[in-house]
This record gives C-alpha cells, structure tokens and sequence, in this order.
C-alpha cells in the first residue's frame, strides 16, 4: 500500500482487538511497528510516529543493518519534529549524533541535523535543497521545510547565550541572521519571533516602539513539558 500510495487502505490492516502483537515472531512485530510508525508519521501523529519507529528500531537485530538504516531514515525526521515542540535531551526528543548517522550511513541528514542544532540558516537552506529528492522520497520533505522557524529559534537562542541579557534589539538577531549567511530585516526577526513566543518556544515579548524583544529572565528558551 505504500509502494502504491494508497494509504486509506493501511487502516483496513489494524489488528483485532482480541489479538496481540506478543503472539507473533519478533521480526513480525518489528514489521509491524515499522509500518505502523510510517501511517503515523504521515498522518503528523508524531508521539506515536517516535514510539512505533523507536520499538522497532531498538529490536530490529543490530546485523540487519539495512532494516535499522530504513527504520532511521525516519525516524530521524520525526525526532527532529519532537525536538521542535520539546527541546531536550530526553529519548523522546534527542536528536541523532553524528556517529549514529554515520554508521547507518545516512549522510542526507548530516548537515540538515547540524545545521538545525547550531542554528545556521543557510546550511539548513542548502541541506534541503541537496537532500530534496531524498527527502521526498520518504515523503518527509514538507514536514522537514517547515523546521526552518526551530532553526532560527535556535539561532536567537545563541545570540542569547553570547549576549547573556533579557533585553535584545531587533536589528542584534538581524545581525545574527546576516552572519550565517541568511536573509533578514527587523520587521522579519519582529514576525520570527512573534511565532515563536505564540508557540511557547521563545518566553517573552515584543516592544514593537522600541524594536527590542524582551525576554523572561529566567532561561526564555526552556520550553515545558
């Protein structure tokens, strides 16, 4: 079904109630999760995307190299996401190392997952464009794009950290931006950031008259739960 893209038909194959997943063979529930996790990932259930795609990474047997690369090259995807809405290091959210990648040879999310963890907008921009087919090939290139916001927000929280005050001008993250090799104005930082404090990834406001951000003293980068 999803050779064929003809997804609405993965449903009809959910198991009965009465039956459970410990009565069948490892590599069958492996199996089973696997693709369970992909309809969820596609249909942006991420918790249950990360679950699915974790069980069946961690007991897919280490010698089947080429099953555990297939089972990473999405779930790399849906970690990042969960990193987005929960910045940590916690399991759920931790983003893949470099040796991990390397290993499983997966040099398409090299870059795109350095770039997302320093902030740097252009080499996230170029990952993306480098990787395109790749990444519509496992139909995660749109849910990918839009971790752009995250970048920056990682980006903001750098210059942060470097400039250790609460209150920041507009044209400081503009400046932030421009060194990275990305493209901004203030009145783009001003709209950046307005998402980013209605989404609770950035605690803080924004004093529009004098083109600064003010920041919750304690940690404004934190996000909860």
């Amino acid at each position: 079904f999803f050779a064929l893209n003809t997804l609405k038909h993965v449903k009809s194959l959910v198991l009965p109630a009465q039956i459970t997943l410990h009565e069948y063979p490892a590599a069958d529930r492996v199996t089973w999760y696997y693709f369970q996790g992909r309809m969820a990932l596609m249909e942006a259930r991420m918790d249950q995307a990360e679950g699915d795609l974790s069980f069946a990474f961690t007991n897919c047997p280490p010698a089947q190299t080429h099953n555990r690369r297939l089972i990473l090259s999405y779930l790399v995807p849906v970690r990042m996401i969960l990193h987005q809405a929960k910045p940590s290091p916690t399991r759920r959210a931790a983003l893949p190392t470099e040796g991990l990648l390397n290993k499983y040879k997966l040099p398409e999310y090299l870059k795109l997952v350095s770039s997302f963890r320093s902030g740097n907008i252009k080499e996230f921009d170029e990952a993306l464009e480098e990787n395109q087919d790749f990444y519509i090939q496992k139909a995660v290139y749109m849910l990918l794009f839009k971790l752009k916001l995250c970048v920056y927000r990682n980006l903001f929280k750098k210059a942060y950290q470097v400039l250790n005050k609460s209150q920041i001008k507009l044209e400081t993250f503009v400046c932030a931006v421009k060194a990275c090799g990305g493209e901004a104005d203030p009145e783009q930082v001003e709209c950046m950031l307005a998402n980013l404090i209605h989404q609770g990834l950035v605690k803080g406001y924004i004093a529009h008259k004098q083109q600064t951000v003010v920041l919750k003293k304690d940690d404004p980068f934190r996000v909860e739960g």
